[in-house]
């Protein structure tokens, strides 16, 4: 789960304001996991930089691929060429070999350029990749001639409230558990959202009330009949025939579903069980639990049931029991058993 040390949101929503009220800085270092926000914080700055008839002669672009620190620089150090001013962006700039040597470009910046570095950290749990030295003079000397925005990703218990925002500003109203629906498709893929909603408003009628988790399900293309965010809420209130219903379709599309997706899932789920009994019996208050927790309040008559049905030894068994077919999963020990098997076996036990 992604942390924030910051509220990425916010500051993305401030800088852009900013931007779209022609207030530019001459520099800007847009970086981090959350591609989303680079991407549409580089495009606001190019749409308001330069209008459309001086980009032919004002606008330079590079990729980080292609191009040296040296040749950045000296495209900044140019006066306008028939225009008031100039901006150069470079784009995938984790790309390149000597990012840091930009840096020699503050100590003499032309105050008719804009400059615009991209950096996108992947984003991927599973690969590692670099990121912006922060113990770097180039870092420490950006932050104090420029903007500095660092591009977090948001975590996966804030999504749905996310979501349920975002939908607001496009003049749409979804329903928590159809964001919760739509945030579980997506993960922490925002511009997939994005994408998403592009997709509903063009489908949807312009009337439409409330966008639904059959809305959702038939329009977003998830191409499925069930998902893990369901078969969490099946476990949740131990409806056994829906438990196994969605564990048949699940063994029955292995490729679409995997089975670390699936434990991944399961295991964010009974962990926050977890948490939730931990805090009851520090006497927290159930609504501050919910909001601790990160729980929409339309999700809490779930939980409530949940911790019910699961109660704090019984809910400590479950976490074992994920663990041990984690492993077995991922070694020899799960046999001849396919996915689908140790899936059910687990989801058998879990019931029981």
């Amino acid at each position: 789960m992604a942390k924030q040390s910051i509220d990425t949101t916010a500051r993305f929503r401030a800088l852009r304001d900013e931007i779209l009220a022609g207030e530019l800085k001459p520099f800007y270092l847009l970086f981090g996991k959350e591609h989303y926000y680079i991407d549409e914080l580089c495009r606001l700055i190019m749409e308001k930089a330069l209008p459309p008839e001086e980009r032919d002669f004002g606008q330079m672009v590079y990729f980080g691929a292609d191009v040296k620190a040296a040749q950045v620089v000296a495209t900044a150090r140019q006066f306008p060429m028939m225009v008031s001013r100039q901006l150069v962006v470079v784009k995938e700039a984790q790309l390149m070999d000597n990012l840091e040597e930009i840096g020699v470009y503050f100590e003499a910046m032309m105050p008719t350029t804009i400059l615009v570095i991209c950096f996108k950290t992947n984003n991927d749990p599973t690969r590692k990749g670099k990121s912006v030295d922060k113990r770097t003079s180039f870092y420490k000397k950006a932050c104090s001639v420029g903007v500095v925005f660092e591009s977090e990703q948001l975590p996966d218990y804030k999504m749905a409230r996310w979501i349920e925002d975002y939908f607001q500003t496009r003049g749409l109203k979804i329903s928590p558990d159809a964001a919760a629906l739509l945030a579980e498709y997506a993960g922490v893929d925002i511009a997939k959202i994005v994408m998403e909603t592009d997709k509903l408003l063009k489908v949807l009628p312009p009337d439409t009330p409330l966008v639904t988790s059959a809305d959702i399900a038939a329009n977003v293309g998830m191409s499925r009949d069930y998902s893990a965010f369901e078969l969490t809420k099946a476990l949740s209130m131990k409806d056994i025939q829906k438990c196994y219903r969605i564990v048949h379709f699940f063994a029955e599309s292995e490729k679409r579903f995997p089975l670390v997706m699936i434990m991944a899932a399961l295991s964010a789920h009974f962990l926050k069980i977890l948490r939730y009994h931990a805090l009851l019996q520090a006497g927290v208050p159930r609504d501050e639990i919910l909001q601790q927790l990160g729980i929409n309040p339309y999700f809490g008559a779930e939980y409530d049931r949940a911790i019910r049905n699961y109660p704090l030894r019984k809910t400590m068994r479950v976490i074992s029991l994920l663990r041990e077919y984690d492993q077995r999963s991922k070694s020899n020990a799960r046999g001849s058993a396919s996915d689908g098997e140790l899936l059910t076996e687990l989801v058998s036990k879990i019931l029981a």
